[in-house]
């Protein structure tokens, strides 16, 4: 539903399209924010091997992933490369050893550097240099000043300083031309001078006047290098700038987007106060200009931005009631995203993009031949209040009932059932608003539904579901011991109708629900309740304790028991406390086939201790099946406030499965994984 991302250097204002022989390009530094735009923007016309400190959970297309402690990955990346930037800066490195470590990392690739293979070193420095300068005889400040570290200056400006010097004798006596690079103030989505300091007006509406900034944005820059780099340009030094503005003029604008009045400081306290400015914000101090003449001459990019192009421009918030609103937001030619009811904003951070808010585009439409049609916005457990009190029900459901009939087109909105992979089997039908606005309808055709489900840029606006008559369903819980799992993941779980097993490995157990149909209720069951399902393993026990008083079976109608919140209002609560704890909990599931499972949890079996899972820390295993195509799926969750457990899921699963694997798009999505990994294709089966 959401709008995809992509570069499009066509866009670049000045940057030629004309085809270029593909390099062979090695980033340092790609995780930071400057270098995940320099990867997407290098990788669309050369050979990308992006370097990282942590690697990222997914990569971009053509882009090989190399970690920066993998001492032979490193050396076989950088050797192989034509050009090598290094965009990397250890932050990490505190105190005294800030410099040192960040000369090690220069150094080492430096060494690995030479001149049979690699044409062109570039070195990310910054404006920051330039406060080496005495801004009363430099006022206008361009690469051809003669530098002397005079002055105080903090520790990131030395560096600076130190290692364009360092970069530019080494290649030299290589033979290796070199690029140094100066950055001026980077803007851009999530960047610390644009969403950073709008942030910051929020809660301190405070700024600068008669101050010259240069502004440039992080797309800019790419651009420019790009182009540089294509260009020939080499054993030169460049500013990568932009646009110079006022001060007055950018706090102004960055409090405005805060929804804050602006107090900018008298000029008597600006002086006073740039005294005790660090040399990185030198440009606060002092009423400067950096050129950036240069490098609009050298790579003739010529952006024609205005102050505002540089800020994310604040997001809208459009309330779906009628078609219309729909139609607009699509027409619009914003980037924009869709969202239903379920708890992907429960687990992910909030997206900058206008929202396109489905909740109330909700209702029933009509029911017929047992098929529901219903609005986009309309939850499950509304649905399941028009079909239970007419003897209906859904062949399959999750365990909460407040995601929306939409939500279920796109994510794999699933419980544990032996008979569907998950709800989106159960749709025969839907509408939808395409790219042009147009309403369309489409019956179900799986070629042409993974189509939509991939590529995106629709909004269902109504579904059609397939419904059962109900029937009773009992749920056994069992106690077993965690060396049962592999008998489930091999197969065991065919047996039953429904499994679902929650596996503590630090306690060794695993709490199994076997659930299947039954003709009617016996003495001794118990009603469905709400399980609580995911409680540490001492409270989990408890509870269950409590309420099943020695019964041994929880018996009830279908959507009771595959679905035991259907009947308390959870939502609200819950979704409070996964957005707003202090540290941001996620949860995320896993999908890998029956013919991948085995393996898949043997690596996590495997690397589970020095995942360092809290102590009664769960791990939810639930298995799915499509009878037709005879194909199977283990779904592995898990939840933590520690997101390098979930990257580690990610990457088991990548070892284990190659890329058939996914994740459900209603949890946690980690940055860098491909909407391929979103949905399991119907038309085609996994290999």
């Amino acid at each position: 539903m959401n709008r995809r991302e992509h570069i499009d250097l066509t866009q670049v204002p000045g940057l030629s399209p004309a085809v270029v022989q593909p390099m062979q390009i090695c980033l340092v530094g790609a995780g930071g924010g400057i270098g995940q735009q320099l990867a997407k923007t290098l990788a669309v016309r050369h050979k990308v091997a992006a370097v990282y400190r942590r690697p990222p959970a997914g990569a971009l297309k053509g882009v090989h992933i190399v970690q920066f402690d993998d001492k032979i990955g490193l050396t076989e990346a950088v050797g192989a490369a034509e050009v090598v930037v290094h965009a990397a800066l250890n932050a990490k490195a505190r105190g005294r050893q800030f410099i040192p470590a960040n000369q090690a990392t220069t150094e080492q690739l430096l060494a690995l550097i030479s001149p049979e293979r690699c044409k062109l070193f570039v070195y990310f420095s910054s404006q920051v240099v330039y406060a080496a300068l005495d801004p009363k005889e430099h006022p206008v400040q361009a690469e051809d000043a003669d530098l002397a570290g005079t002055k105080r200056l903090d520790a990131y400006t030395r560096l600076k300083l130190t290692e364009e010097a360092r970069v530019i004798a080494a290649c030299r006596d290589k033979g290796i031309n070199y690029l140094i690079v100066r950055p001026t103030m980077v803007m851009g989505p999530g960047m610390a001078w644009s969403s950073g300091i709008v942030d910051a007006m929020r809660m301190a509406p405070i700024g600068l006047k008669n101050r010259t900034i240069n502004l440039i944005h992080v797309a800019d820059l790419a651009g420019q290098l790009l182009a540089l780099i294509e260009r020939g340009v080499a054993n030169e030094v460049v500013n990568l700038g932009d646009l110079d503005v006022r001060s007055d003029d950018y706090f102004r604008h960055a409090a405005g987007l805060a929804q804050r009045p602006i107090l900018l400081a008298p000029d008597w306290l600006g002086k006073f106060g740039g005294r005790f400015i660090p040399s990185t914000l030198w440009f606060l101090g002092h009423d400067v200009q950096v050129s950036s003449d240069k490098v609009k001459a050298l790579s003739g990019v010529e952006t024609g931005r205005t102050l505002a192009d540089f800020f994310e421009p604040p997001a809208r918030v459009v309330d779906a009631r009628s078609l219309d609103d729909i139609r607009d937001t699509v027409r619009s030619g914003k980037p924009y995203h869709a969202i239903g009811r379920g708890y992907f904003l429960w687990f992910n951070d909030r997206k900058q993009t206008d929202q396109l808010v489905m909740e109330h585009y909700s209702g029933v439409i009509g029911l017929a031949d047992n098929a529901l049609t219903v609005k986009a916005g309309t939850t499950l457990r509304a649905m399941l209040g028009h079909l239970v009190p007419r003897g209906l029900t859904f062949a399959t459901l999750p365990e909460f009932v407040d995601i929306s009939a939409g939500a279920c087109f796109f994510a794999e909105v699933h419980g544990s059932s032996a008979e569907h992979i998950s709800m989106y089997d159960l749709i025969t039908s839907i509408r939808y608003v395409d790219e042009t606005g147009e309403e369309k309808v489409s019956l179900r055709d799986d070629a042409v539904w993974d189509r939509l489900r991939g590529e995106g840029g629709i909004v269902v606006t109504e579904v059609t579901f397939a419904c059962r008559p109900s029937r009773l369903l009992a749920n056994t819980i069992e106690w077993q011991k965690e060396s049962r799992l592999e008998d489930y993941v091999a197969g065991e779980y065919r047996v039953n109708f429904s499994t679902t097993v929650h596996w503590y490995p630090r306690s060794h157990e695993l709490m199994v629900y076997n659930v299947n149909p039954v003709d009617g209720p016996e003495p001794g069951d118990r009603r469905p309740f709400p399980p609580m399902r995911g409680s540490p393993h001492w409270i989990q026990k408890l509870l269950l304790n409590l309420r099943m008083r020695g019964r041994q079976r929880i018996v009830g109608s279908s959507e009771r028991v595959l679905a035991p919140w259907t009947g308390v209002p959870a939502k609200q609560l819950l979704g409070k406390f996964f957005r707003d704890t202090r540290r941001r909990v996620r949860n995320m599931e896993v999908c890998v086939s029956d013919t991948h499972a085995v393996d898949f949890i043997a690596k996590l079996r495997r690397h589970l201790p020095e995942m360092q899972l809290m102590p009664g820390q769960g791990i939810g295993v639930r298995f799915t099946r499509d009878p037709a195509s005879d194909r199977g799926f283990v779904w592995v969750e898990m939840t933590s406030r520690d997101a390098s457990q979930m990257h580690a899921m990610v990457e088991m699963a990548r070892a284990a499965c190659g890329e058939q694997f996914w994740l459900h798009r209603g949890k946690y999505v980690p940055n860098g994984i491909d909407v391929e990994h979103l949905y399991i294709p119907r038309h085609v089966s996994p290999k």
